[in-house]
């Protein structure tokens, strides 16, 4: 039974205690998502440049190789799929 003096955490255990194993996963999921989120609102944005940094390290050189080094370059010419 929840009690007015409890705290919000033994209200919480209380609730989960008899809760059905299908919303106690929920609510866990739920709990994991609000606590990385409390995480990352804590921590300063990082700069876009190191953000694609760390985005592209685990893709192997030799694929990086094969990328365009300018993505704009054919930017004004038309798509050949519209007009051959």
């Amino acid at each position: 039974m929840v009690s007015l003096k409890m705290t919000l955490k033994e209200q919480l255990i209380c609730e989960i205690e008899t809760a059905p194993d299908r919303v106690i996963e929920e609510v866990f999921d739920f709990l994991l998502l609000a606590k990385i989120k409390h995480h990352r609102s804590q921590e300063p944005p990082k700069p876009f440049g190191v953000f694609i940094e760390e985005l592209i390290t685990d893709i192997p050189q030799d694929v990086l190789d094969t990328l365009p080094t300018d993505s704009a370059e054919h930017h004004d010419q038309p798509c050949q799929f519209f007009y051959p």
